[in-house]
């Protein structure tokens, strides 16, 4: 069936564009919007079928592309103020659509920052509450920092009732529905989740324990690598210097946690 092809490559271009070819990922019907690149997709579905069903080789083809090669920073230059003028929601790819992580993908980015990521694979999933019974089932949320519960958020076990409240804040749906898009919002709960999380605050500590390890008690050469492995670049002159200023006045783990705030960390450019 030509069709099944053609929504597998379309939902894996959305995910890593955070739109499809066709945006609206389970209906190719006559109710669907037309696709921005007909002649893409099919030649998408079909080295897909070439390449014997290989994902792996999809995420390869797109990954290398000058399309997702592009930058999303704006350069103010005439032509891409043209193209905004003309195409403003970038549905021609003109650079790169700036887009959040999922808020599962904030959760194991932090847990990688700080050194803590479990990447033990398969198994059954980690149970982040406690189950008290009084004539019904009550989940209460817990925040441990036991490698268990440093799982990829993959393995998080899902209750209604127990639902993670900065992965809430973040969008993550609820899932016992279809969520073929996720909603991106930007509200002030969000920054006060990654602000005031007990989670978040932790991992700011072991953070900045794992630069002191892997970068030596120099200042300058933790910040440097802080920039490195959060937006994997090196600081410019200003901000390496702000960065050192108030690590100095407030210690390295309360910079770790600003890096952890930061726009930057959270989206892909």
């Amino acid at each position: 069936n030509p069709l099944t092809p053609r929504v597998l490559v379309n939902r894996v271009w959305h995910y890593h564009f955070g739109r499809g070819l066709v945006s609206t990922p389970n209906d190719f019907g006559a109710n669907s919007e037309k696709p921005s690149h007909p002649e893409l997709l099919d030649w998408l579905a079909s080295e897909f079928q070439r390449s014997g069903g290989s994902i792996k080789a999809l995420h390869r083809l797109i990954l290398l592309s000058s399309a997702y090669q592009q930058s999303g920073r704006d350069a103010k230059v005439p032509e891409q103020e043209r193209a905004a003028q003309l195409d403003g929601e970038d549905r021609q790819l003109w650079h790169f659509p700036i887009r959040r992580l999922e808020a599962e993908e904030v959760r194991d980015s932090i847990l990688w920052l700080s050194g803590n990521l479990n990447l033990e694979a398969s198994g059954p999933g980690f149970r982040p509450f406690n189950i008290t019974i009084n004539n019904s089932y009550f989940y209460n949320l817990v925040d441990r920092s036991e490698p268990e519960f440093n799982r990829r958020s993959v393995y998080r076990v899902n209750v209604q009732s127990g639902r993670d409240p900065l992965l809430d804040s973040l969008d993550c749906p609820d899932p016992s529905t279809k969520t073929p898009s996720r909603a991106v919002t930007t509200t002030p709960i969000q920054s006060l989740g990654l602000m005031n999380s007990s989670f978040v605050q932790r991992q700011a500590g072991d953070f900045a324990a794992r630069l002191e390890r892997e970068a030596g008690k120099e200042l300058e050469n933790q910040i440097k690598l802080a920039w490195k492995l959060a937006y994997a670049r090196k600081p410019e002159k200003n901000e390496l210097k702000r960065a050192s200023t108030f690590a100095a006045e407030n210690g390295m783990p309360s910079l770790c946690w600003v890096v952890l705030n930061s726009s930057e960390l959270l989206y892909v450019k």
